[in-house]
């Protein structure tokens, strides 16, 4: 008998935290085949939703996530059903499932005790001077049309490319005055970081530049060859490889204070 290792696995890859949204708990919100789905049940799950990932969207999403319950209700009504829970392949799963659980649990709270602010600032400290890169700070003015393209370069300036973009910008960036901030090469399609990188800082560059999105007006604010990202930059860098080496050193010393015997085949 084959199973699905993990049902609603789509539904919780793409979640991360943030605050669950003030509901009664205890609310029937559904019945499935007479069976109560309470509110809390939703507020689980929303609870793993990401800011960024609703983006207003909250109550089109609580009610996709309230059809993703009623479903897990009901395969879970149908698992009691076929009585799932006698099988031996899904024995051996559940324990399967619940080693990894464990696991995830031990090492998390280790690394949460481990890594404070404090470290990652450490850190941070000790390596800036190898995160640097060249790098340039811009803004730009992304329009449709070359025509229009040009007709901005003719009056637009230093001093007043913030009002014009605001003004007159399709981009994502035009409620910030067009500015994209500090930028390696590599980050920008080509033809735009070319221009970027080669044209003088402090003016708007000569010609528009054309890429998928429509035409830019570019304007070079600063260069820097060695530009040190600010720690609020790299924090999540530097607390992925150091989430790394602390769960390596963790398992290791773990592993030292155990007693290990291997026995044959696995004899050393």
């Amino acid at each position: 008998m084959k199973f699905v290792k993990c049902f609603t696995a789509g539904l919780f890859a793409i979640f991360v935290a943030m605050p669950a949204l003030a509901q009664a708990p205890n609310a029937i919100v559904a019945t499935v085949n007479g069976i109560a789905v309470r509110q809390s049940r939703i507020d689980d799950q929303m609870a793993q939703i990401s800011e960024d990932l609703l983006k207003g969207r909250e109550q089109e999403t609580r009610r996709q996530v309230l059809d993703r319950v009623i479903d897990q209700e009901i395969v879970a009504q149908e698992a009691t059903r076929l009585k799932v829970e006698d099988d031996p392949d899904y024995q051996k799963q559940l324990e399967l499932v619940k080693l990894q659980l464990q696991a995830n649990a031990v090492v998390a709270r280790y690394v949460k005790e481990s890594l404070t602010d404090y470290s990652l600032r450490q850190r941070y400290a000790a390596v800036k001077q190898n995160l640097g890169f060249p790098a340039v700070k811009a803004k730009h003015i992304l329009v449709p049309t070359e025509a229009e393209a040009r007709e901005i370069m003719k009056s637009v300036t230093f001093q007043n490319f913030s009002t014009v973009a605001k003004a007159r910008s399709k981009g994502p960036s035009a409620d910030q005055g067009g500015e994209l901030g500090w930028f390696r090469k590599e980050a920008m399609i080509p033809e735009f970081a070319e221009a970027a990188f080669s044209s003088p800082v402090g003016k708007v560059v000569n010609k528009p530049i054309k890429t998928g999105f429509g035409w830019h007006v570019l304007l070079i604010e600063d260069r820097n060859e060695n530009y040190i990202p600010p720690f609020e930059q790299v924090e999540a860098q530097l607390r992925q490889e150091m989430a790394k080496e602390v769960v390596d050193s963790y398992l290791k010393h773990l592993r030292d204070k155990a007693t290990i015997v291997y026995l044959p085949p696995y004899k050393k």
